[in-house]
């Protein structure tokens, strides 16, 4: 037997995803938003995400902005708190709501992550997670006493998409997720009998 035989054989390296892509366009735009980046520097690397095929150039794409994995804690007695727009979406979230409200919007965040934990504590308020579609949701960890537990996002599981785990306590309050609200119709369109935009 030859040495030639005797090498292993080098596999390929497996091929990027599309939702690998998007999310390293996601957490691109965000950089810009942040500040860390310039828009000529932005579509410098755009084209180099889109034309990635291996996830080394694609991770070689992101390398140098910080992966920001602190918990995000969100807590009020009686007023309002809200977390929306683009933000990225660390491993773990905190929420202690007295008799006030906090709500997660995940509809537009950046989540690198196959799982996020939410550490819930709500007394007579109540806490709002929406959630994109083809994410997941698991609130059956949480404990209640005359309060309510709702989970309306309940379509399968898409492939990339994280699971959303929920745990804690509710007193009298409530926790719901749900998907976002499909946009309303002007007037005009509602006259003309147009559909619902999508």
């Amino acid at each position: 037997m030859t040495d030639a035989q005797n090498e292993p054989v080098a596999l390929p390296a497996v091929r990027v995803e599309n939702t690998d892509r998007e999310l390293a366009v996601r957490r691109l735009h965000i950089a810009v938003t942040e500040g860390r980046l310039d828009v000529l520097e932005l579509d410098r690397r755009l084209v180099l995400a889109y034309s990635a095929q291996t996830p080394v150039e694609l991770v070689a794409v992101t390398a140098d902005l910080p992966a920001n994995n602190e918990p995000i804690e969100l807590r009020t007695k009686s007023g309002s708190r809200d977390k929306r727009g683009q933000w990225t979406v660390p491993t773990e979230l905190i929420a202690e709501c007295g008799s006030g409200s906090i709500t997660f919007d995940f509809t537009q965040a950046l989540c690198p992550h196959s799982e996020i934990a939410l550490h819930a504590s709500v007394g007579s308020g109540s806490i709002r997670l929406i959630v994109p579609r083809g994410w997941q949701a698991d609130v059956d960890r949480v404990r209640t006493k005359s309060g309510s537990v709702s989970n309306r996002a309940t379509e399968p599981l898409l492939p990339g998409a994280p699971v959303l785990r929920v745990d804690g306590k509710v007193g009298s309050g409530s926790i719901s997720v749900r998907y976002p609200r499909p946009p309303r119709r002007s007037f005009l369109a509602w006259l003309l009998r147009r559909p619902r935009p999508a």
